[in-house]
């Protein structure tokens, strides 16, 4: 045969020695578990019950398990399996029935303590776009450590970026909708790096390569190992079938099927287990033989060459073991179709199987207690909950409330000044209004016919800019999503983020108002004089924060867009209802007048406009009749008459605002409570 044609063609020989090269390489991966010393978190006989339409559901049976610091434990298993839960109870995100117990160092371990020295990554990166990758993770450090110097926060947060391999995205921002930020891959880092940045003794991974490729889920998981096996981290995560490179990053395997263990122990003993339980699978073998290639050298020629190819491909045995728990189409119609056609060996019920191989785990647990290594005990609870309340820069309560107020402060200004969505779009929109209002009803005179035109002016301002309030709901919604995460791991309460939303967004909200009265007050030509202006300013001022505080409340009660934006929006129609102006409020149906009318910030706003820009006027009736009754005589009307007729003249100035002031603490008062107590979403 020719070199041409032996150049073309793999050698048997080479196939098998790559395999082999191959396995050492696998077998590397997973340093022995006895390595480890340490730290070591215990769950013990966890379970969990829900009431369904049929009775109760047991989506967790008597699970316990251990893992020591520098480990990473994959849980994984079918959909349904209880992966997901199981995590939730570990993380004390749910409470497990009572018999089951958490410990540390063999030192009973509380709930509340769980989440003070644990973090959790959720499947879906909850990250403020406009931040760059350092910033991110900076004022995540920042709000654990609200008292941290800037150097040490500095060396910290370049240790994690180094250990995360995102040095070369670390300037780079997260990414919007329109504006291209980091890729998928480096996102998942990033929100890892938020939790590992606040020293975790243990972190929880919720699905953290689902929806990445199989390059990036490696990528990911081999920086965790890194940082677990450097820091002594425990890692606990949730996996759904990772390839055999993410497979690799891992040290521990717990397998669930209905709630219950199949095998619990090293991710590199799985082959040897599935051998024992008669399903054998190698971790390499040959999975297909490449068809018989005819070559010839030329089309009329009787001479032939043959090549026989052997693919030697990677065989993941966590695949395997899950071919053997999926029951989901065990008892299909397809599935039946296609064990009758395959082999004796295949046709076993998959059902049947999944509990036979949880019949075998648990024949195998003595033996596997009885040979696992002694581990050193490390501190205590009490021990190691005091070094976590004294750790450097920690402070106390009401220093951390100040602290973490001022930096979330810091990180919603950042946010608000480059997020178009936040208040870009709306301070354009505001423009565009004022504009539209300055070009419509320009130079509107004291021409007694115009006054209802006036009018119009200051119903369109309070009612259409509050209308326009829903536009802060995506920003608001994006912050509330980061909030949940970051409340949820510990970092700050409910408080400091109320608190700093409230504060942020005075200046913002004021900015915006000064645009719209500065373009259209003067062009339309309303109260003279500044003091006037000012009145007009700060009345509008506070109509639209108490629209944005209305706003906020209910996309904090829906955190959908869709639904936040048709409620708001119907709420403010409501308002523009029952406020006055289309129906005078003595003509109201009584209920509306004696509730809703009396409650509703547009009629309180309205109220304080009219006045602040009529009385003092006088109107010159001489070409018509005057529209509202006189007092003056002649052809004059003032805008005192016209304030009497519309029943709105005996407004006070200083109880109209501190209504208007005392509706906007009750609607924040408000979003507290919904932010702190409603967790449905």
């Amino acid at each position: 045969m020719s070199t041409k044609s032996d150049s073309q063609e793999i050698p048997l020989r080479e196939a098998v020695s790559s395999s082999q090269t191959a396995r050492t390489d696998l077998n590397d991966a997973h340093p022995p578990s006895s390595s480890f010393t340490g730290s070591s978190v215990s769950f013990s006989h966890i379970s969990y019950t829900i009431k369904t339409k049929t009775g109760e559901k047991k989506l967790i049976n008597d699970v316990s398990v251990k893992v020591k610091a520098g480990e990473l434990l994959a849980i994984m298993g079918p959909s349904g399996a209880g992966k997901s839960t199981l995590l939730d109870l570990m993380s004390t995100r749910k409470t497990f029935a009572s018999g089951g117990s958490m410990s540390l160092n063999g030192s009973p371990l509380s709930p509340k303590d769980m989440l003070k020295i644990s973090s959790f990554v959720e499947q879906e990166d909850a990250l403020l776009g406009v931040l760059s990758v350092r910033e991110t993770i900076s004022y995540s450090l920042r709000l654990s450590l609200p008292k941290a110097s800037r150097a040490f926060v500095s060396q910290r947060v370049n240790r994690i970026i180094d250990l995360l391999g995102l040095a070369s995205c670390a300037e780079t921002r997260i990414g919007t909708p329109i504006q291209r930020g980091i890729s998928g891959g480096q996102k998942r880092r990033v929100s890892v790096a938020c939790s590992l940045v606040a020293f975790p003794r243990v972190l929880f991974l919720d699905e953290p390569t689902s929806g990445l490729d199989s390059t990036s889920a490696r990528e990911v998981m081999f920086a965790v190992r890194r940082v677990a096996r450097e820091e002594g981290i425990i890692i606990v995560a949730s996996i759904h079938q990772p390839s055999l490179e993410t497979c690799k990053q891992f040290t521990d395997l717990l397998l669930l099927t209905g709630g219950q263990i199949c095998y619990n122990g090293p991710m590199e003993n799985l082959d040897g287990f599935l051998a024992g339980f008669g399903k054998p699978v190698g971790k390499f073998v040959s999975r297909k033989l490449s068809s018989l290639r005819l070559v010839s050298s030329r089309p009329d020629s009787t001479l032939t060459r043959f090549s026989l190819r052997l693919a030697i491909v990677q065989v993941n045995p966590t695949d395997s073991v899950m071919d053997l728990l999926n029951t989901d189409f065990a008892s299909s119609p397809a599935n039946a179709a296609v064990e009758s056609s395959s082999s004796s060996n295949d046709k076993a019920d998959t059902r049947t199987t999944a509990e036979a191989l949880r019949s075998f785990y648990l024949s195998t647990v003595p033996t596997a207690e009885s040979t696992e290594s002694a581990v050193l005990p490390d501190k205590d609870v009490h021990a190691v909950m005091l070094e976590h309340e004294n750790q450097e820069g920690k402070g106390g309560k009401l220093a951390s409330l100040w602290g973490n107020t001022y930096v979330l402060s810091e990180r919603t200004t950042k946010n608000y000044s480059r997020n178009l969505l936040a208040y870009g779009i709306r301070a354009g929109m505001y423009v565009g209004m004022a504009v539209m209002i300055a070009l419509i009803w320009i130079n509107i005179g004291y021409d007694a016919s115009r006054i209802n035109d006036r009018l119009s002016v200051h119903f369109y301002a309070i009612a259409f800019l509050a209308f326009m309030s829903v536009a802060g709901i995506p920003g608001f919604l994006e912050e509330r999503a980061v909030f949940k995460k970051e409340r949820t791991n510990g970092l700050y309460s409910t408080l400091p983020f109320v608190l700093s939303n409230t504060v942020v967004t005075i200046p913002f909200l004021f900015v915006c108002s000064l645009f719209f009265v500065l373009i259209m007050y003067w062009a339309v030509g309303l109260h003279p004089g500044g003091r006037a202006a000012f009145r007009f300013l700060g009345i509008l001022f506070l109509s639209i924060f108490a629209a944005e505080s209305q706003v906020v409340l209910v996309a904090s009660l829906l955190p959908v867009f869709i639904a936040a934006l048709a409620i708001a929006a119907f709420i403010n129609g409501f308002w523009m209802s029952v406020g006055g102006y289309f129906l005078k409020a003595r003509n109201l149906p009584r209920f509306w007048f004696y509730s809703f009318h009396w409650m509703n910030y547009q009629k309180y706003s309205f109220e304080l406009l009219a006045n602040s820009d009529l009385d003092g006027l006088t109107f010159d009736c001489s070409d018509a009749a005057c529209p509202y009754p006189s007092t003056l005589g002649g052809n004059l009307l003032s805008g005192r008459d016209v304030l009497v007729y519309l029943e709105i003249a005996d407004v006070s100035y200083a109880n109209w605002i501190g209504i208007l002031i005392s509706i906007i603490v009750i609607y924040r008062i408000a979003l507290f409570f919904s932010l702190k107590y409603v967790k449905k979403w």
